[in-house]
């Protein structure tokens, strides 16, 4: 018996010491990049350019499509979804015939390494990429391990027939030098298909859930309803429900249904069992008296809580520069309630806040949510926003950014 223990004990230790050696073969102590994803207006123009441009809608349904993808727009979406949700840098390169992602993690404290260093490379085959390469480290993982390591972190976000389905209309993608060229077949229905890669199951059941008190809400003889009718028994609903339930998980899902309502959008484009569900009455929603910020500021908030801040401070600035050139103008007032909802919208999901905010939320009036706009210079064309503010990089921009920031995080809804 005293010779089995040894041995038991002699396996453990080699073991653990094999383990230490493949952590100190993955784990590094430099990282290979730095950086984060750089969003700005003109990005996002770039991104709503080619959207347009290859905008599969106008496809007949059946018909083979190609859409060009250039490195710059992955690489800069590759980058925001690694430091949005892995808290990363990335980089993309394209080459002929491959495709090269590498990804640096910085790791909590410990003896062995702060950083873990990642290499992915791509081949191109007669259909879908395979993996050739994946580096961890200094560490290669075999293919098949790899492989399967990818089908289980998609197992993770989303079941894998959704990504199947996604997969079963891509004819062909090719790797050219700084660019790829998808081919596809585009089925009508294919967006109902994939409901699932946007909303969850259990997302869906939520989405109906909310729907149906909005609905109770909303039948009402008022033609105009203040955002706050709405967000104070929302927010009590969440704060029930969240007994039982994830917090942020609820509050995401009861912010992206109150971006809808306000946008007067309903989702049975995403998900088509919500025509049998009950509908909300469309009213006009208000927010210091006016009906534009309610949509600021809901819109803002689903960004942050669905996308993470740069993202939705970058397509509000960019809104705005955009009716500068020919909209309504820029508003600065109007960037207060994006900064507002953002910052709601971030709290709402934050592990340390979700609770407070549902609480904060569930009686808060105009004043604990919303700025004192009325002093803010609005309507400016391009011409005058610079003449008096120097552009999105002058001082005196800055300085007004810097004012409504202050506004924003003395609201009730941030104090911590």
């Amino acid at each position: 018996m005293e010779l089995i223990a040894k041995l038991i004990l002699l396996s453990v230790f080699l073991l653990l010491l094999a383990l230490v050696g493949v952590l100190m073969q993955v784990v590094e102590n430099e990282p290979k990049l730095h950086g984060r994803a750089d969003l700005t207006p003109e990005r996002i123009a770039q991104g709503k350019h080619l959207f347009e441009e290859n905008d599969p809608s106008r496809i007949k349904s059946g018909s083979i499509a190609k859409v060009t993808l250039g490195q710059e727009e992955l690489d800069l979406a590759v980058n925001y979804l690694a430091n949005q949700y892995a808290g990363s840098s990335a980089r993309l390169d394209i080459h002929k015939g491959q495709l090269i992602i590498e990804s640096t993690v910085k790791l909590p404290a410990n003896p062995i390494g702060r950083f873990l260093n990642l290499k992915l490379k791509l081949k191109q085959t007669n259909k879908l990429p395979q993996i050739d390469t994946l580096m961890l480290g200094k560490l290669s993982v075999p293919v098949t391990l790899a492989d399967w390591l990818l089908n289980y972190g998609l197992s993770k976000i989303q079941p894998l027939a959704d990504w199947k389905t996604f997969a079963g209309i891509i004819k062909n993608v090719e790797f050219d030098h700084q660019r790829v060229i998808i081919s596809y077949r585009w089925q009508n229905d294919l967006p109902a298909k994939l409901r699932g890669i946007l909303l969850s199951p259990q997302d869906q059941q939520r989405i109906e859930a909310y729907q149906r008190r909005l609905t109770e809400l909303t039948q009402t003889r008022k033609s105009r309803l203040n955002l706050t009718e709405l967000t104070k028994p929302l927010f009590q609903l969440a704060q029930d429900r969240s007994n039982i339930g994830a917090t942020d998980a609820e509050n995401r899902v009861l912010i992206l249904v109150l971006a809808f309502y306000v946008n007067q959008k309903d989702f049975n484009n995403i998900i088509p069992q919500s025509k049998i569900w009950p509908h909300p009455t469309w009213r006009t929603v208000l927010l210091n008296e006016r009906d534009d910020f309610p949509k600021h500021y809901l819109v803002s908030a689903m960004l942050a809580a669905y996308s993470g801040t740069p993202l939705s401070d970058a397509v509000g600035l960019f809104k705005e520069i955009e009716d500068s050139r020919g909209g309504s103008g820029f508003s600065f007032n109007d960037i207060a309630a994006d900064r507002a909802g953002t910052r709601m919208g971030e709290s709402a999901v934050s592990r340390l806040r979700a609770k407070k905010i549902q609480r904060l939320m569930a009686t808060a009036q105009e004043r604990d949510m919303m700025p004192v706009t009325i002093d803010l210079p609005e309507f400016m064309p391009e011409a005058e926003f610079n003449r008096r503010f120097g552009g999105i990089e002058g001082a005196p921009y800055r300085q007004m950014m810097e004012k409504i920031e202050q506004r924003v995080g003395a609201l009730p809804v941030n104090q911590d």
